[in-house]
């Protein structure tokens, strides 16, 4: 009976064989994880009140079906870039498949004065752009979150006239006092009592989140 040529190179090579299957599920892994829509910065564009307002989006283009819609705030004196970097939320959002939108203060600062005021209705122009514009969006699963002068603002702009537009507000930091919403009780809150908002504090909002829909 004729010997198994393959035997034998199995048996000199055993270890090579399992060096390149493990690398090979190594970048498997890496380009599954890596796989999803990138955040690319834009602007809104003409037509909107706050047309020209800078903001960075991470969302596919035509899901198969409406998909989550995430927008998250910076704090004062930082900037939508680096929270995109920092929180990791688009790696989160290619995972569970949801869209972000990183809106972006003008000069590094939330201008917190009511629910109807120049940086509440830019974030309203955010969602109505990215819903028509940038990627197919459930209305009833959008949700806000913040940091800093960031949750400010999401608590004050959950409170703005008509239908609510947020399913729920999620905030992030630590606080000599909490910050409360001036409409306490109209949209559920979370909080993460984290100075620095990383993946896991990504992963834990999306996970308070999700839950949330507003009625259809």
């Amino acid at each position: 009976m004729a010997a198994n040529p393959l035997a034998g190179w199995w048996g000199k090579n055993k270890r090579t064989g399992y060096i390149v299957a493990a690398v090979v599920v190594v970048l498997w892994v890496f380009i599954q994880h890596d796989s999803g829509p990138k955040t690319k910065r834009d602007a809104i564009p003409k037509g909107y009140g706050s047309s020209g307002r800078e903001l960075y989006v991470h969302a596919p283009g035509s899901p198969k079906k409406p998909i989550p819609l995430v927008l998250i705030l910076h704090d004062d004196n930082t900037s939508a870039k680096t929270f995109d970097h920092d929180s990791k939320a688009g790696s989160v959002a290619n995972e569970k498949t949801f869209a972000v939108a990183y809106p972006e203060a003008v000069g590094g600062t939330w201008r917190i004065d009511s629910p109807d005021g120049p940086d509440a209705r830019y974030i309203r122009d955010v969602i109505d752009y990215v819903s028509t514009k940038k990627s197919k969006i459930d209305p009833n699963r959008i949700y806000i979150w913040g940091v800093g002068e960031g949750a400010r603002l999401a608590l004050t702009a959950v409170c703005s006239a008509g239908t609510p537009a947020f399913a729920v507000v999620g905030v992030v930091g630590q606080f000599t006092q909490e910050p409360q919403s001036p409409c306490a009780g109209r949209v559920p809150v979370e909080r993460v009592a984290e100075t620095d908002w990383d993946k896991k504090v990504s992963e834990a909002l999306w996970k308070a989140s999700s839950g949330h829909r507003l009625p259809a």
